[in-house]
């Protein structure tokens, strides 16, 4: 999927929500990141990584992707500062961080794609020095980037879908019987400027990977058409009008856990 459209620009359009994590991380905190080691997850194109590093924090950026990881190289030496890149998956760290552990870890928009939670969150523990911090952002389960349910009722089988509540609203749940606790949660929305609500809908299917594939499925059933016009009504019901078209509302989470033990 990630190989899939464009994650460098849909990236961009997200880039101040995955941003904000780093500073509700700094609010729990009540200090800047400068000195501390932090370790970005599923670092995309470096937005998080190379922001925490111009904050003064020491940064690994890992991600399974070797395509984004170029450009993520590209734009942090455009910026002027310094951060290790690595190739690897986030449920798989032992085989790029050897021992190492970190102050911070953060993954925007990352780990809630993981297939089990559960899993990846007792890596991202073992990570994490004491009293260490854990952000992470989440689209809202509801969203405009979550398919609806009319969509998905066209489909004659319908397909496993993440459950995206389980790093948002729910996340206090996936915490019991582990050593991090929620230590900060915060409901936010992100604007994003479109000439219109078609315009957006076909700018998500060309570059949202998830969303190409998503609608090469109705294709390959010959439902494209019908599941096209649920979808521009789908975002629609997250649409405003601006005076130069329209700005689409991504509803989304970000919460920061504390290692307590």
């Amino acid at each position: 999927m990630w190989r899939r459209g464009s994650y460098e620009i849909v990236g961009d359009w997200i880039r101040p929500a995955s941003l904000s994590v780093l500073d509700l991380i700094e609010d729990a905190t009540g200090s800047p990141l400068d000195g501390r080691r932090l370790l970005d997850v599923a670092t995309g194109t470096g937005a998080v990584a190379i922001e925490a590093a111009r904050r003064g924090a020491t940064v690994v950026g890992v991600d399974l992707t070797d395509e984004l990881l170029e450009i993520a190289e590209r734009r942090a030496a455009e910026a002027g500062v310094n951060v290790r890149f690595e190739l690897g998956d986030f449920d798989q760290l032992d085989d790029v961080l050897a021992d190492e552990d970190f102050d911070v870890i953060t993954s925007a928009f990352g780990v809630i794609f993981a297939p089990d939670p559960a899993a990846t969150l007792d890596h991202l523990e073992q990570r994490i020095v004491e009293q260490g911090l854990i952000g992470v952002t989440g689209w809202d389960a509801e969203g405009a980037l979550v398919p609806s349910e009319s969509m998905l009722e066209l489909l004659p089988e319908r397909p496993p879908m993440l459950d995206m509540s389980t790093w948002t609203t729910a996340i206090a749940e996936l915490c019991v019987g582990r050593s991090v606790e929620v230590a900060a949660a915060r409901e936010r929305e992100l604007m994003v400027a479109f000439p219109s609500v078609e315009d957006a809908a076909d700018q998500l299917e060309r570059w949202a990977g998830g969303w190409t594939q998503l609608l090469e499925t109705f294709d390959a059933l010959q439902l494209g058409d019908e599941a096209r016009v649920l979808f521009r009504e789908h975002l629609a019901a997250f649409s405003a009008d601006t005076d130069d078209g329209i700005e689409l509302r991504l509803d989304y989470h970000a919460s920061v856990l504390r290692r307590v033990g």
